[in-house]
Order: structure tokens, then C-alpha cells, then sequence
């Protein structure tokens, strides 16, 4: 017997001069089915190390339970995987035990495995979500991306892992690219709230991440040409490989002008704004 499935969203952090603030969830999504089992408790897991946090929290014993999941968001590629294992293991928790946890208390457990909100903000919320962490407390907005822009992904066969391309991250950097940051990633989060396309293609951009990491992105100024060209406005998703492209609605040049010079191997997806975590089923 099925006790609950949990539906999560794949997120795409960053947003270019968000780095680390900024990140919105995307309509493709992982599901969470947990039902009773006799196995012992897999410790290796993020999921399961996630379902566990709580119950370790509330100083009760753990029950034992079979986690399968329906995996659309791919592993390593810079699209929140892991954020959708935290987000599903102690949302899972927080079903066993009543509900005893509101959102914003989910967000501050999973923002304390994460490291940072960036990805579990909006898996939780849903749409695009702007926060930091002061103290022990999360602080956010969450605003509504515009359903007239289009949210492609490419989505690259090879892997990345965020340790690396975190480390080629400066931890020092010229006071006019902080603040060529902060100008530009509060125009950008109003862009995509508004759907202005063309202020996006003006503002978009980053001077404290992307430079170092789109070395290890195969190609990246030549999807960046194309999405110049076709007045859209690209972003690497995350820590990468995924690029995010977001273009008008009603632009059919930039998905087809992809295709062309995407490898067949790649994965090229349409997205809209995604929905935040949700308990899609529960029976016990």
C-alpha cells in the first residue's frame, strides 16, 4: 500500500547575477513514493538522510520505509536535483508526523542540508524566489515568472559536479562587478516577473560566476550567439552544464535555431514556471 507520493520541481539557480540569491522552479519535476518496508534504513541516501533529519529533530524513532522515484530531473546537471531529494525526504517526514512543520520551517531544515536557498526555496514555493539566509532565519520574496516567456533547457550528456565548478569561483572580486551584480539581478527577477523580454536581453549577465564556469560548458558562446541573435536571453542553470535560455512565447526561431546545432545526444526541453512541492497522494 502506497502511504504518500510527493511531487517535487527541478529548479534553475542563479539566474545569472543572482549567484546564490536567486532561483525559480521549472515545470518538470520528480516524484517521491514512500511506502512501508522492512529494509533497514539506506544512511547513504539523500533522501533518506533528509526523511531522517526530522525524525533525529523530534527524537523519535524512524520508521522504516521504501523511497521509489519517478527521476525527470537528471542528476548533476544543474537543475536542483538534490534539492528535489531534500525537499521530498522531509516533506515525507513532516506528513508522518501531522504536518507539524509549516513551509517555512521546511525551508530553514532544507536550507540547513543544502548550505544555501537558492534551489530549495523554490522547489518548496514554486516560481521565482529571492532569498539569503540572516542568522539562523531565511528570509525571502517569492514573485510570479511571466507565463509569456518560454524557458528552454539544454540539457548536455555529461555531467558536472557543483564542487568543481564552485571552485573556480573568485572569493574576492572589484567592487564595480558587485555592484554590476546587484543592479542587474534585481532588474532581472522584474523582467521575468513583467515578461520584458527586451529589458531581459539588455540586463542579463554576470560578471561573478559564469566567466569561470562557461569554461566547462561545451559550446556556451555558441548557443550564446544564438540567443543574442534571436533577442532571448541565456543563463548558465545552476552550477551547470544546463543552460536556460529564456526567450518571448512566441518566439519559434530560438527552439528551432537550438535543435539545429544541439548534438542528438543533448536534450532540448520547452519549459513554463513550475509549481512548488506538492503531496499528490496519500493513503495510510
Amino acid at each position: 500500500m502506497i502511504m504518500m507520493k510527493i511531487r517535487v520541481p527541478a529548479t534553475s539557480a542563479n539566474l545569472g547575477a543572482g549567484y546564490d540569491t536567486m532561483g525559480m522552479s521549472l515545470s518538470l519535476s520528480n516524484e517521491f513514493i514512500f511506502s512501508p518496508s522492512q529494509e533497514d534504513f539506506d544512511n547513504s541516501n539523500l533522501i533518506y538522510k533528509s526523511f531522517k533529519y526530522l525524525f533525529d529533530k523530534e527524537k523519535k524513532e524512524c520508521p522504516k520505509v521504501k523511497i521509489e522515484v519517478s527521476e525527470n530531473v537528471p542528476i548533476a546537471r544543474g537543475l536542483g536535483s538534490s534539492a528535489t531529494c531534500i525537499v521530498g525526504g522531509l516533506m515525507g517526514a513532516n506528513v508522518l508526523l501531522g504536518d507539524k512543520y509549516s513551509k517555512k520551517e521546511i525551508l530553514s531544515f532544507a536550507t540547513e542540508i543544502e548550505g544555501h536557498p537558492d534551489n530549495v526555496a523554490p522547489a518548496i514555493y514554486g516560481g521565482l524566489v529571492i532569498s539569503t539566509k540572516v542568522a539562523d532565519e531565511v528570509l525571502f520574496y517569492k514573485v510570479e515568472p511571466s507565463k509569456n516567456l518560454s524557458y528552454i533547457v539544454i540539457v548536455p550528456d555529461y555531467p558536472l559536479k557543483t564542487a568543481l565548478a564552485r571552485s573556480l569561483v573568485k572569493t574576492e572580486v572589484k567592487l564595480e562587478d558587485a555592484i554590476y551584480n546587484i543592479s542587474h539581478s534585481n532588474l532581472i527577477s522584474r523582467a521575468i516577473e513583467k515578461g520584458d523580454i527586451d529589458m531581459l536581453c539588455k540586463i542579463y549577465g554576470d560578471r561573478l560566476h559564469e566567466p569561470y564556469r562557461k569554461k566547462l560548458i561545451v559550446d556556451f558562446d555558441k548557443y550564446k550567439e544564438i540567443a543574442d541573435r534571436r533577442n532571448s536571453a541565456i543563463f548558465i542553470s545552476g552550477a551547470g552544464p544546463t543552460i536556460l535560455i529564456i526567450s518571448s512565447k512566441d518566439n519559434k526561431d530560438i527552439y528551432r535555431d537550438l535543435k539545429n546545432v544541439c548534438p542528438s545526444t543533448y536534450k532540448i526541453l520547452e519549459l513554463g514556471p513550475g509549481e512548488g512541492v506538492k503531496i499528490i497522494g496519500k493513503d495510510f
